[in-house]
């Protein structure tokens, strides 16, 4: 019994001195990165930022001069760029100090991550806002590449074109969200649960003028396995047409 009581306190001692890689903090530039996270920023001089609220108003918070901030998700429109800042949203300016989390960092938090283009500025071959790739992708027959250049700031997605030439393609990281992939069961069947549009991509707001599906609230469709960003992809069983949707807004029915 003695002996069981010092193997179990040894143990006790390893376990705090070395912490799993779970338990260990992830760091950049001197500060704790967490998932989602995309960079910090700070403030110039003392600024006024504000939410929208649900009813339509608004409130404010006054954020100091050299405070640091953490932000999350970016946008890009209209050539302009906008951070996520907790519930704040703000607009990039000269009075904006954005640092970015290399994109390497970023992606180390997800078990499988996939990659989507989130600037809408931008409307050429795979620069396409709400286009999305991960490494267990495919074009041509052949696996795409995925790696991280310029100290994990820049990824590049490399493919075979149709003539089985490499070809890739380089993202900033401030232009990629990152996503899960969860692999879910085929075949499970599910119910719309009110009138909703159509997406060809597992990004908000990702519609196509020449594929702008609307679909009535009890349709029914069937999983094809893959839910990224909090969107399924699933098939209609009365067009056999493939989209994306909200998983909340998918009710699980039983077989035929």
């Amino acid at each position: 019994m003695k002996k069981f009581f010092i193997m179990l306190l040894a143990a006790s001692v390893l376990a705090v001195v070395n912490p799993t890689i779970s338990d260990a903090k992830v760091m950049y530039d001197g500060a704790e990165v967490v998932k989602e996270q995309t960079g910090k920023m700070t403030f110039k001089k003392d600024i006024k930022v504000y939410k929208r609220n649900p009813n339509g108003t608004f409130d404010s918070l006054v954020v100091k001069r050299n405070n640091f901030f953490k932000t999350y998700d970016i946008e890009k429109y209209d050539g302009k760029t906008f951070y996520q800042m907790g519930q704040y949203r703000v607009q990039a300016t000269d009075l904006v100090v954005f640092k970015e989390v290399p994109i390497k960092i970023r992606a180390s938090f997800y078990q499988n991550p996939t990659y989507l283009y989130i600037n809408r500025d931008r409307n050429i071959d795979f620069m396409r806002y709400g286009i999305y790739f991960n490494k267990d992708e495919k074009l041509n027959d052949e696996a795409v590449k995925i790696s991280f250049l310029n100290n994990g700031q820049v990824l590049s997605y490399c493919f075979a074109d149709a003539d089985v030439r490499e070809m890739c393609v380089e993202y900033p990281g401030t232009d990629i969200k990152i996503a899960e992939t969860i692999k879910r069961k085929e075949g499970v069947r599910y119910e719309l649960t009110e009138d909703t549009r159509a997406q060809l991509s597992p990004l908000e707001g990702y519609v196509r003028a020449d594929d702008n599906r609307m679909y009535l609230k009890g349709s029914v469709f069937s999983s094809l396995g893959t839910e990224i960003n909090g969107y399924l992809y699933v098939k209609n069983e009365s067009d056999s047409k493939v989209s994306w949707f909200p998983v909340e807004l998918l009710k699980p029915i039983g077989n035929k």
